[in-house]
């Protein structure tokens, strides 16, 4: 049965969106795209809202690398380990 926890539901959002922003980053780090050809691609291809690189400074570098330590921290999986641009970027 779905739940109506709104906070859990933002917590979910947050996580989802932390991963994406930092697949985002992957691809700019290792110069698959540029940052508006992975924005573009995420708001024409995908029909999201914003790019994911433009949400990311939105919601604040720092925020999203907080999210992913912590995520990273308890889970220990690799998809949740921020990418190097990410972090230079945040500091």
């Amino acid at each position: 049965m779905p739940t109506k926890d709104e906070k859990l539901g933002q917590q979910i959002v947050d996580r989802i969106l932390a991963m994406l922003i930092n697949e985002a980053y992957d691809a700019l780090f290792l110069n698959v795209a540029s940052r508006e050809d992975i924005d573009t691609a995420m708001t024409k291809g995908v029909n999201y809202p914003k790019g994911l690189l433009a949400w990311s400074e939105e919601i604040g570098l720092k925020t999203v690398l907080k999210r992913l330590e912590d995520l990273f921290l308890e889970y220990g999986e690799d998809r949740y380990r921020p990418n190097p641009l990410l972090k230079r970027l945040a500091k």
